[in-house]
């Protein structure tokens, strides 16, 4: 197999949620004959259109919802409060209860009407009422009961006192008592209030620029922990409005300069546990400038209050660099302590390495069940302290739910929701001693299941950098290994996250869209990715690697396609929004041989704008160096410089309010086009950062459908 290796050192930014577009109504007809640039959202345009039996495949298809559970299981049995929303457009928010037995999902108007927000998960005071607690329209929070029968509501409402400004963090499982933030000018105070008699007692004071998770209570509220962290984390993924400058302490961090012991990130990243039986209620803290080993993530308390589990992350240490960085961690880990600061246990795991896509949740005192991505699936496991071993519970290959999951202690299960190629998303429950497989219980997507034609394959590739596994989405029938085959090779937003095998039908992520339409999809997690380790995570950013190694994988893989005879050069197609689509848009700038069509989407293409209008420390944290500092290397980052050596055929989408600003893309594609190469650029008016709206997804899916229906010859 020949190796390719090119002379620069590509980027990428981070896949964030984007604004909501406007749907529309267009007259759909022809392809036009002219590369241009077409504005879609207000005016009627001529575009390419399926079949009127594919239009009716392609809505069924896009119909897809997402299953949210909201609460544990009735006491007898018999129901579940559960959510849908439409996944193209991350709205429609249904709210209904599951009847266990039948799987029918039952309409309440009293659900409809007053569950919008809820902190969860919801609770069952017995088999006919369920409470909760959520932020009112009008501010205050409400503790909210309701009757599943009646249909009666009632509210208690808390809040500070009038000469008091603050916030209400959660409330106890059992509503005994509620965490109460007040605002003062120095420094917050944090307050348990009983709900009973509204007495409280003080049990912290921060500064006001602190952040502070959400608590986790034991279950009879007398135990509960609290996480304090810079709000400098916090406000990171929040675009700035002003040029960054080069001391800036997250930027330091990110290029590793900052001395661990003048890190912000390490500074008041505290775990405070409290316990209202004793007379002391603060029996346990733990404070990360104390061991500067890793970061304080995350905390949850045991049923019964005797244990606390705490995810630690371990911070970046990458070549080229004298400090390891702690705001974007290569691993993480766990571990068990009691309330009087006992270590238990200390879990450690490939199966835990994700920094990001990892969770812990008690079972009872001794055992533990963790949501965990490893390679491209994301499943459970449960862990007994103390035994060093990780039981997987028997799932088929798929993802469950990030945050769509509980464990019911009612008849020891879990219940989640789950997907993948084959399996559009649905609730379902599986025994916590995996003593059978899942069992099904929602039946939301039975249409789309109907009509979704599409098979999956484990893939595996050599690669210069070590082997890469990935999952191959084929035509439903198709032959594998395929022979001479339009395949679209395909990268998520990021870098880092993971890329699971899930239903997806948005264009953005086509893992059930070009598949359904007769081109497969190949999806192959290159360095940088969540699920198979530190070492496999870090890789982009280690020495100067950022670029090389990820794309060098991409093309080598491209290779091997060919020489196994899988598809012929001009039935190679790429794809991805964000990171993805700035992917695809550096590989064909920088291999313009080795793909005939590329799709990139909401991409990054100028880093020297993005280091001063947006994500300067992910820049920072990939590169090691600012544009200051290396601004040839920054130019030979950015696709934009490079276009004019593109003569892959390229399809544009772009929306006029993504935060990856469209003149950059308007200017990527003029290039393109003076150059004689087929291009076009659609831009979605009113859209930001994906295409968050269903009408322009049924339009966006017809023109990537056609484009590489035309392009990758069959």
């Amino acid at each position: 197999m020949t190796f390719f290796k090119p002379n620069w050192l590509p980027f990428g930014v981070p896949s964030l949620p984007g604004l909501i577009g406007f749907t529309t109504t267009l007259l759909i007809t022809a392809f036009p004959a002219t590369a241009e640039i077409i504005n879609i959202g207000f005016d009627e345009t001529d575009l390419p259109t399926l079949s009127d039996d594919e239009l009716v495949k392609l809505d069924t298809l896009q119909s897809a919802r997402f299953p949210i559970v909201l609460s544990d299981i009735s006491p007898d049995r018999s129901t579940l409060v559960v959510a849908t929303v439409d996944r193209l457009s991350q709205s429609d928010w249904q709210v209904k209860f599951l009847d266990l037995n039948t799987g029918e999902l039952i309409d309440s108007l009293a659900l409809e009407y007053e569950v919008f927000g809820p902190t969860l998960p919801i609770q069952w005071v017995d088999n006919q009422t369920i409470r909760f607690v959520q932020e009112g329209f009008l501010g205050p929070w409400e503790v909210v009961s309701l009757n599943r029968h009646t249909g009666i509501v009632s509210r208690t409402t808390v809040y500070p006192t009038e000469d008091e400004a603050g916030e209400i963090l959660g409330a106890a499982p059992d509503f005994s008592r509620f965490a109460l933030r007040v605002y003062e000018e120095t420094e917050d105070v944090i307050y348990l209030v009983s709900l009973r008699s509204l007495d409280r007692i003080e049990v912290g004071r921060l500064p006001s620029d602190l952040d502070l998770q959400p608590p986790s209570w034991s279950d009879s509220g007398q135990q509960v922990v609290f996480v304090t962290s810079s709000i400098e984390e916090r406000d990171l993924y929040e675009r700035t409005p002003f040029s960054p400058t080069l001391a800036d302490p997250v930027n330091q961090d990110a290029l590793g300069r900052t001395p661990p012991e003048d890190n912000l990130f390490l500074q008041e990243n505290t775990v405070k546990v409290y316990d209202l039986t004793q007379t002391e209620p603060l029996v346990l803290e733990l404070d990360a400038m104390n061991d500067q080993a890793h970061l304080l993530a995350a905390a949850s308390m045991s049923p019964g209050g005797e244990h606390v589990v705490i995810k630690y992350l371990e911070p970046s240490t990458l070549g080229g660099r004298e400090f390891p960085t702690y705001l974007y961690p290569q691993r993480s880990y766990y571990q068990v302590f009691d309330l009087q600061g006992n270590l238990i246990d200390t879990i450690e795991d490939q199966i835990l390495d994700g920094p990001l896509e990892s969770a812990a949740e008690f079972v009872d005192e001794d055992t533990l069940v963790f949501n965990a991505t490893v390679g491209t699936n994301r499943h459970f496991y449960t862990y007994e302290m103390g035994s060093e071993t990780f039981n997987r519970l028997p799932l088929p290959e798929g993802s469950v739910g990030l945050d769509s999951w509980q464990v019911s202690n009612v008849d020891e299960a879990l219940i989640f929701a789950f997907s993948s190629v084959t399996q559009p998303s649905e609730l379902f429950s599986i025994p916590l001693d995996g003593s059978a497989p899942p069992t099904q219980l929602t039946d939301i997507n039975a249409e789309v299941t109907a009509i979704n034609a599409v098979q999956s394959h484990s893939v595996s590739f050599a690669t210069s950098s070590g082997p890469r596994e990935g999952v191959l989405i084929q035509p439903a029938g198709a032959a594998f290994p395929p022979v001479d085959s339009p395949i679209v090779f395909w990268q998520q937003g990021g870098p880092g996250f993971s890329m699971v095998n899930e239903f997806a039908i948005e264009v953005e992520m086509p893992f059930n869209l070009l598949p359904n339409f007769g081109i497969s999809v190949l999806s192959v997690p290159l360095a940088g990715r969540e699920g198979f380790g530190a070492e496999f995570y870090r890789l982009q950013a280690d020495d100067n690697n950022f670029g090389q190694v990820d794309i060098i994988e991409g093309v080598e893989i491209a290779a091997q396609l060919v020489g196994e005879g899988w598809a012929r050069p001009n039935q190679l197609g790429i794809s991805g929004c964000s990171y993805g689509g700035y992917f695809a848009a550096q590989t064909i700038t920088q291999f313009p041989d080795v793909f005939a069509a590329a799709n990139p989407q909401c991409s990054l293409l100028d880093a020297f704008t993005e280091w001063q209008l947006g994500y300067s420390s992910l820049l920072s944290y990939l590169t090691g160096l600012t544009p200051m500092e290396a601004p040839e290397r920054y130019r030979q980052l950015s696709p934009l410089y490079s276009a004019g050596d593109i003569t892959a055929a390229t399809l544009i989408f772009h929306g006029s309010n993504d935060f990856l600003q469209v003149d950059m893309a308007r200017n990527f594609h003029d290039v393109i086009e003076q150059n004689d190469i087929p291009t076009m650029m659609y831009e979605f008016e009113g859209v930001g950062h994906s295409i968050f709206d269903i009408g322009l997804q049924r339009i966006a899916a017809q023109l990537q459908v056609d484009f590489f229906r035309e392009h990758l010859q069959p």
